[in-house]
């Protein structure tokens, strides 16, 4: 069976460009007249892309008629006109009512007459968002130090995440919809845009940590983007979770915000001449460290286990004693060592079994997680441990093989098949930090049709071996030449933006504690700050 993972990175509103990408995947999907089904068994999504996975869900196992309202919800749910109206009270600079009102008559809708799970849909489907924790997770962490082994220091993790897994047997008014809902509107909650999101989380989720303990959990969050906006590793762990080793998965990582690097020189870049200008650029390595580190992350795995299967590959040349049946002393050397590593996984939390249901009674854990580890050599290596002719040798190779991924952190990791959906230029809402597209109708369509049209690239060329199927009217993909900016906002969004700013800044200004003189000589000092700090914060908007 083929498979599809989804990876959703987040974008602001160019969500509207992951939703179009997302609406043509699961139409060809479906329209499929390739022989073999292919379904999705897996969705991660952070930030914008979240929202756009939870609805996703919805219409796989619950009503297929909700796909094209995926793309509805962002082209005209999405809009300044609703999310900067004055006649409604907010606590943020957008009117987070509106995820609310959204996300309910969408991801946590009454049943239907035509609900009915969609024939794509893969079970279980493994739905992954993406989370930052506002306070961190504490860990105490064991390092091992030579004269205090015993010793451990304490930290903070803020990058989190909340899994599910979907069935046919979660309809309608299932109570995991209200949980998938609270996790995707946490997600997408930008800072300062949104307001953050309250959670309750249990402690069991944290392994390892001061929380395991603790049961149930109330939490804040903000957007999932900040610490991991391109899910690549989360997918993983669901298709994993989903089992299922025999199935060909395909990961198809959608990515509204993918650029290539600036042209210039770095070494000629102006040094910054302002607190705002250091503030903003370390705001900026921080998301962009952040959001890339699944993707960097990969592209490394994908060259270590280069290097790596090209040495197990020449194992039974280079090592003769491998081969030599009576070389027992070698073979029990080479099992201690493995017995080892699968006890220090289990003692620091790193490893266990994946075998569904709890062990049997009497079962050893490091024996069994050995074993399990040892199975997946043996199907992943199983022309090289074929090149050996006893029984015992190829056990202690395989053996072997298991200590040389854990040395190198290989362990239970492929080659990842990724497929990229991304645009191959500026989208319409590219700019105001991606949220220029809630200004315009007609900016989020044109990047709606650039997303489907995208997809149907994926799915006509690199997926052709899967899929055939009859594109909709070719009008549906023509992406109309139209680039969104600031300038190009009618009058009165740019008045309106603007007062938005002026007010966000007049209340910044009252939250200041600035003592007994300075409240004395707030007459001269505040409007002065608040003229600098307007104006600096609409030039920043007209150049991002």
């Amino acid at each position: 069976m083929t498979k599809i993972a989804l990876i959703l990175g987040g974008g602001g509103s160019l969500g509207t460009y992951t939703a179009g990408a997302v609406t043509e995947l699961f139409r060809g999907l479906a329209g499929n007249r390739n022989g073999a089904p292919v379904q999705v068994g897996a969705l991660a999504g952070a930030s914008s892309g979240a929202l756009t996975a939870a609805l996703a869900a919805r219409a796989l196992v619950v009503n297929p008629n909700l796909v094209p309202w995926i793309g509805e919800a962002w082209i005209r749910g999405m809009d300044a006109e609703v999310l900067l109206a004055t006649n409604r009270s907010r606590s943020s600079l957008l009117d987070a009512e509106v995820l609310e009102e959204m996300s309910r008559a969408l991801i946590t809708a009454a049943p239907a007459s035509d609900d009915e799970p969609s024939p794509i849909l893969a079970e279980p489907l493994g739905l992954g968002i993406t989370l930052s924790s506002l306070h961190g997770i504490r860990y105490q962490l064991r390092y091992g130090f030579r004269n205090r082994p015993e010793r451990s220091f304490g930290t903070r993790m803020f990058d989190d995440w909340a899994a599910f897994e979907l069935s046919p047997a979660d309809s309608a008014g299932a109570p995991v919809w209200e949980e998938v809902r609270q996790a995707a509107v946490a997600s997408a909650s930008f800072p300062f845009a949104f307001p953050p999101r309250r959670l309750e989380r249990s402690g069991s989720h944290f392994r390892g940590s001061v929380l395991e303990d603790l049961g149930d959990i109330d939490m804040w969050y903000t957007d999932g983007g900040l610490f991991n906006n391109e899910p690549v590793r989360l997918a993983k762990r669901l298709v994993a979770r989903a089992g299922g080793e025999g199935d060909d998965w395909r990961f198809v990582f959608v990515d509204p915000t993918l650029r290539d690097p600036p042209a210039g020189n770095v070494a000629e870049e102006a040094a910054p001449g302002s607190a705002v200008q250091v503030a903003s650029l370390v705001t900026r390595a921080l998301l962009g460290q952040g959001s890339a580190k699944d993707w960097i992350r990969a592209n490394r795995t994908n060259e270590r286990l280069a290097i790596l299967d090209s040495l197990i590959d020449r194992l039974p040349e280079i090592a003769d004693s491998l081969t030599d049946p009576d070389a027992f002393e070698l073979g029990r050397s080479v099992g201690e060592m493995a017995e080892s590593v699968c006890e220090w996984r289990l003692v620091c939390g790193g490893g266990r079994s994946r075998r569904a249901g709890r062990p049997e009674e009497g079962t050893d854990p490091v024996l069994e997680l050995l074993e399990e580890s040892l199975e997946r050599i043996d199907r992943r290596y199983s022309n090289v441990l074929a090149r050996v002719s006893s029984r015992a040798a190829r056990s202690r190779l395989a053996k072997l093989i298991f200590l040389i991924e854990a040395a190198g952190g290989l362990d239970d990791k492929e080659e990842l098949p990724l497929y990229l959906v991304a645009p191959g230029r500026r989208l319409a809402g590219d700019f105001l930090g991606n949220f220029g597209g809630l200004f315009s109708q007609e900016w989020r369509e044109a990047d709606y049709r650039a997303g489907r049209r995208d997809a149907r690239r994926l799915l006509e060329t690199s997926l052709a071996d899967l899929v055939e199927y009859e594109p909709d009217d070719e009008a549906e993909y023509e992406v109309p030449e139209t680039v969104g900016s600031v300038e190009a906002l009618r009058p009165e969004q740019r008045r309106r933006l603007e007062s938005l700013i002026e007010r966000e800044v007049d209340r910044s200004i009252g939250e200041i504690d600035p003592g007994f003189l300075g409240s004395i000589f707030g007459f001269a000092w505040k409007p002065a700050l608040r003229r600098w700090a307007t104006a600096r914060a609409i030039d920043s908007l007209r150049t991002s």
